[in-house]
């Protein structure tokens, strides 16, 4: 089976994975210069309403350690939107489970004077900034300890809820079904059949669009350079491009490979379609009449050959491609002589 094509089915098999996606978490846990409010839902409604009021007068950041089971991301977000409404500004609100386990947080609310990555002040059942600056000023810092009701944290640790995930997703079983699932989600690039003997070049130059520059900036290849790659990079493959829901072109194919002796070159050998019920099946029988691997054809090959029909046969013929386009019944006909 050609690898080709069953490594595009296993790759895709992240499509079948929810999709989980939790806040940007800060690149770090350092905090130069920070007042820190450690909040949770079990908080409930109006204490959060008053807290987010708190962090939109005074700048602190709100942190939640993940979202309430049974939530997603989209409509927790629109709980704390709902409960900010009229708030100018909109405090910052980040899910962040490293700062609770880093600053050892248990429960809510709690409120952190963050400088130089080090807690000047922090105090329980609370989250006065104002309140917390004036112990500071005071000349209390450190742990202030409990100072008002205290609540558990609701939400899990986001983090340990995306480690569980992962460890309970079956990426075999994802890959499996990524592969039985591909070719009724494959998308073919179609072309007619050929009517008519035919030989074209196409001319692989290339006009450069903006300057080629080294690591340090200089100029490698000005803009308007005109680059042939076949002058750097030999095309030294011939490429065989078929139709292999076409009975009568595979059977033309199989008759033309007969009378190559692949030992001299490279045959790739490339299809347009294939008979989507019968999938892999069809691909594994295709390849066995073949005997050679065989590979679908896409959009960007499509245009870089300027392939129109099938069969067509390309290689390179100096600085340039050459298109031969064969009919089948013309390519059977031409083995048979």
């Amino acid at each position: 089976m050609s690898r080709s094509i069953l490594q595009s089915a296993v790759d895709g098999s992240s499509e079948f994975i929810e999709p989980f996606s939790p806040i940007e978490q800060p690149a770090s846990l350092k905090h130069d210069d920070e007042w820190l409010i450690f909040a949770s839902s079990s908080l409930g409604d109006s204490s959060l309403k008053q807290l987010f009021k708190e962090a939109s007068a005074t700048g602190a950041i709100v942190l939640f350690r993940g979202i309430p089971e049974g939530k997603t991301l989209g409509a927790a977000i629109r709980d704390w939107h709902t409960l900010m409404t009229g708030l100018d500004p909109v405090p910052q609100v980040r899910i962040d489970p490293k700062a609770f386990v880093h600053w050892r947080v248990t429960s809510v609310p709690a409120i952190f004077r963050i400088e130089d990555d080090k807690v000047t002040a922090s105090a329980l059942g609370v989250y006065s900034k104002d309140w917390l600056q004036r112990q500071i000023e005071t000349g209390n810092t450190g742990s202030l300890g409990q100072r008002g009701p205290i609540h558990s944290i609701l939400e899990p640790d986001l983090m340990q809820v995306a480690m569980q995930r992962l460890q309970s997703i079956d990426l075999g079983a994802l890959k499996k079904k990524a592969i039985e699932r591909f070719w009724s989600r494959q998308t073919f690039t179609e072309l007619p059949k050929a009517t008519q003997y035919r030989i074209r070049t196409v001319d692989p130059t290339i006009v450069m669009q903006r300057p080629l520059l080294d690591a340090n900036g200089r100029t490698l290849i000005p803009a308007g350079t005109r680059v042939n790659p076949l002058k750097a990079l030999p095309f030294t493959q011939q490429l065989v491009v078929f139709n292999a829901s076409n009975a009568e072109e595979v059977d033309a194919v199989a008759h033309w490979l007969e009378g190559q002796d692949r030992t001299l070159r490279r045959i790739t050998l490339i299809t347009t379609q294939l008979d989507r019920a019968q999938g892999w099946n069809s691909l594994n029988a295709l390849e066995k009449t073949l005997d050679s691997p065989v590979y679908l054809l896409n959009a960007s090959l499509k245009q870089r050959f300027d392939l129109q029909v099938t069969p067509s046969f390309v290689q390179a013929k100096g600085l340039a491609f050459e298109i031969e386009e064969i009919p089948a019944k013309e390519l059977v006909h031409a083995k048979a002589q």
